[in-house]
């Protein structure tokens, strides 16, 4: 009866729009366990078998595994909000595969899962770090799996409302100018440079400034955008996690407290400040 722990994560980081994501200390847990007949259990939104995530995952890792799936007990025991930037998608399917792979035996690499869990999700900047954990890049059909540095934390402001993901990629456009391009190149390529401690975190007011997709979200959630703003302004360095609503700041670890307690004055009611930390290891089976 396997057990499964995936971490949640956030994509983008400002400026690494779709290439960069990273692991947080905050975890889905999935129990397995072989049944007379498939059902879903426990916490959060649970959907129908044929609908939910971790059990497509599940019965694709066996299909490409080349195996017939077993009837299956899907129970969640332990989870995180869900629509509100934090990668519970990408956290599911990694479940699924990981879980699949474990119940069963299943003679796939951790490669053959990032290629399905890819597949399943369409685009990897959630499901690597979810599965690695850490920070990942993604290039060029590939990855980069590197470590963020003890120097750095990651504040989540975790929105009181929920946000589709679907809506905020609609109003991303599909050309930017030749500024802009370049602003956001180069904002990346410091963002991860200062992330694995080649560079000084002075820099990350600016490795955050994205001009790719924030500046056409956040308009569409208001509260996010007013404390998105607040935070700048204050110069903490705060982006959108994932596609919003919620937010993460990045902050040296030396002034962790002090921004966490500035954060919890600039949030609207409803909204939780947490200090999660990285996730370094990525799905664990326990």
């Amino acid at each position: 009866m396997p057990e499964v722990r995936v971490p949640a994560t956030a994509a983008n980081l400002g400026p690494g729009f779709d290439v960069l994501g990273v692991a947080l200390g905050s975890h889905l847990r999935i129990r397995f366990s072989e049944a007379e007949r498939s059902q879903i259990a426990g916490r959060g939104r649970l959907h129908p078998i044929p609908d939910n995530l971790t059990y497509r995952s599940f019965m694709a890792a066996y299909e490409t595994a080349g195996r017939p799936a077993p009837q299956v007990r899907i129970e969640t025991v332990g989870i995180y909000p869900s629509a509100r930037g934090m990668g519970a998608s990408a956290s599911a399917i990694v479940a699924g595969l990981v879980g699949a792979r474990a119940l069963g035996g299943l003679d796939l690499a951790d490669d053959d899962l990032a290629l399905l869990a890819t597949e399943i999700e369409g685009h990897p900047d959630n499901v690597l770090p979810a599965l690695f954990g850490g920070l990942v890049l993604s290039v060029a059909g590939s990855w980069i799996n590197l470590q963020p540095s003890k120097e750095i934390a990651p504040i989540i402001l975790i929105a009181k409302e929920r946000f589709k993901t679907g809506a905020a990629r609609r109003v991303v456009p599909t050309e930017l100018s030749r500024a802009d391009a370049i602003a956001n190149a180069a904002a990346t390529a410091a963002l991860v440079t200062i992330l694995t401690g080649s560079a000084g975190v002075h820099h990350l007011m600016a490795a955050t400034e994205d001009r790719m997709h924030e500046p056409y979200r956040l308009p569409l959630m208001p509260a996010s955008q007013k404390v998105h703003r607040a935070l700048r302004d204050a110069g903490i360095a705060t982006t959108m996690s994932g596609a919003g609503p919620s937010l993460i700041a990045l902050v040296p670890s030396s002034g962790l407290t002090a921004a966490a307690q500035a954060a919890e004055e600039l949030v609207p009611e409803g909204w939780r400040v947490l200090t999660p930390g990285w996730d370094r290891e990525g799905a664990q089976v326990g």
